[in-house]
């Protein structure tokens, strides 16, 4: 299998080096196509909330919102330009679109294979943040977050945080191109210490025996360990994790919660995530 195109969302100053090196990077190994995404809110969504002002303030806003829009659309194109010139050999191409953030990357990512972002440790901001929750939570595809210290080839060894449920049945789905060229393949289950082994861990390992994937099962226990930290102590260094995203409904909107939210705050590796 292989990627045919990969979505690079920004903000007007673009994104980590870390993040554009592995969106870029990918693009090149699957001769994918890239999408580079500049979300940009339009005028008329910069007033402020709950604020009444008379016509003629009112036009004179719009006007300097008008300039700070034309403003970070040359900064997202010159940032643009100096990465593709980098990454010369790649098919790349910069779309801007004025809007809210969300609904503007969920769109996009709708037909990318893979949307590439920032962990939380490496771009905590408001763009991003609504980013990653687009992404991840309201595309039905998987998202690449990519921390600074990630570098070089990702993917020769894949980490499997095993759980039964379809989240995870979805990410070792949107894995396959990357577990097709993996080296090494490990599938980790996390148990508590009174459960059982997990079946469903046993099955899915087999399975990917079938598939002539060189695979590992780790069935490992719990302990007292929190599960995102336990995730990240065995996932060890310099691999891809490959793991669910799960969220819960608070105040109308998806959030990140318990080991997704702390994986993304303290992974030092890329993390392919599908909700």
């Amino acid at each position: 299998m292989k990627l045919t195109r990969v979505l690079l969302p920004i903000n007007s100053q673009g994104t980590t080096p870390s993040c554009a090196d592995a969106a870029f990077g990918l693009a090149r190994r699957f001769e994918a196509e890239l999408e580079v995404l500049h979300p940009c809110p339009p005028p008329a969504q910069r007033l402020p909330y709950a604020t009444e002002l008379s016509p003629i303030y009112f036009e004179a806003y719009l006007d300097v919102s008008r300039k700070q829009v034309e403003y970070e659309e040359k900064q997202a194109i010159a940032w643009f330009e100096k990465a593709a010139a980098k990454w010369d050999e790649v098919e790349s191409q910069l779309l801007t679109v004025e809007g809210l953030v969300g609904p503007a990357i969920a769109q996009r990512a709708k037909t990318a294979d893979v949307s590439v972002l920032p962990t939380v440790s490496a771009a905590d901001d408001e763009l991003f943040d609504e980013a990653r929750d687009a992404a991840l939570f309201s595309s039905g595809r998987p998202a690449l977050f990519v921390p600074n210290e990630a570098s070089g080839h990702i993917g020769e060894t894949v980490v499997i945080a095993w759980k039964d449920s379809v989240e995870s049945a979805r990410a070792v789905a949107a894995a396959a191109p990357f577990l097709e060229s993996a080296r090494r393949v490990r599938l980790i289950s996390l148990v508590a210490d009174d459960e059982p082994e997990d079946e469903t861990a046993i099955a899915m390992a087999n399975y990917l025996i079938a598939a002539c994937l060189p695979v590992e099962l780790m069935s490992l226990r719990l302990g007292d360990r929190e599960v995102g930290d336990a995730i990240l102590e065995e996932a060890g260094s310099g691999v891809l994790l490959v793991m669910g995203g799960y969220g819960r409904w608070r105040w109308q909107e998806w959030i990140f919660g318990g080991a997704t939210d702390y994986v993304l705050r303290n992974t030092d590796v890329a993390v392919l995530m599908s909700h």
